[in-house]
């Protein structure tokens, strides 16, 4: 056994490397974190303009207005699981 083969993997891999990885985890969380914000942003944008709606409008639409809160959560569900990886 020589000495090179018992130092750690993580102390061989060259500091830039390293690095590098760290911001492209850093980037990913900030890219999800933003697009959370965004989401909720839309997502109460479409309530305030559903709300303004009249019944006619809403039923036209296939809804009532006792639904527009749990159709939009339907909805946002569905968005976070076609974001996910290896959604089709």
């Amino acid at each position: 056994m020589t000495m090179l083969t018992t130092i750690p993997t993580s102390a061989t891999r060259p500091f830039a490397w390293r690095t590098a990885v760290w911001l492209a985890r850093l980037r990913r969380l900030v890219n999800r974190f933003l697009a959370a914000v965004i989401a909720r942003h839309e997502r109460h944008a479409m309530r305030e303009a559903l709300r303004k709606l009249d019944d006619r409008h809403l039923e036209d639409l296939g809804m009532y207005r006792t639904q527009i809160d749990s159709n939009l959560e339907e909805l946002a569900q569905t968005r976070a699981r076609m974001q996910q990886p290896g959604w089709h």
